[in-house]
């Protein structure tokens, strides 16, 4: 047995080695503005601040014509007045996490409602506090394959369903995918 067990011990081994490293992706981030071809937007009543969000204090390639803030009130009760769309690149083929970027220079909405779908077809609903953030990344979704869109509107998210509160402002900035 002992015989059996010191030929075998080495090539487990090496199983165990190669396993834990088979399948990883090198890390990668993708930043996505609320400016480019792959952002689309609905509804009314929006402001934006120009040349604003993750790209100040060299974050990023800065340009009011990708990098912006935008904001709307929220909307108050069972649905939404205005809601973004983030198109994500289908190249993003690994398990990663998505935040969203909160400026808080003028969202206060503690009930942010997000929408990640993943894999093509799965959903994961997200609410935010964005009034706990100030020029930080909030989690969205974490550890889901593929993701390839966020949603994103004034109206509650799912914790906090049809709440009546409305004059809360809500954020729509940049979003990342690390993988």
């Amino acid at each position: 047995m002992k015989k059996t067990l010191s030929r075998v011990a080495p090539f487990l081994m090496a199983v165990v080695m190669l396993g834990s490293f088979a399948g990883v992706a090198s890390a990668q981030t993708y930043i996505h503005a609320n400016g480019g071809s792959y952002w689309s937007q609905s509804g009314s009543g929006w402001n934006s601040i120009n040349n604003d969000g993750y790209c100040v204090s060299g974050r990023g390639p800065c340009g009011s014509s990708l990098w912006y803030l935008q904001w709307n009130y929220n909307t108050s009760g069972c649905g939404a007045d205005a809601n973004s769309t983030y198109t994500m690149a289908s190249v993003v083929g690994y398990n990663g996490d998505t935040y969203a970027w909160i400026d808080s220079s003028t969202g206060n909405m503690y009930g942010a409602d997000y929408l990640v779908t993943y894999n093509y077809a799965s959903s994961y609903a997200s609410t935010v506090d964005q009034s706990a953030y100030y020029e930080a990344w909030a989690t969205i979704a974490l550890d889901k394959y593929r993701t390839s869109n966020v949603q994103h509107s004034d109206g509650w998210g799912a914790a906090y369903a049809c709440n009546g509160v409305s004059g809360l402002q809500v954020e729509f900035d940049e979003v990342k995918l690390e993988i």
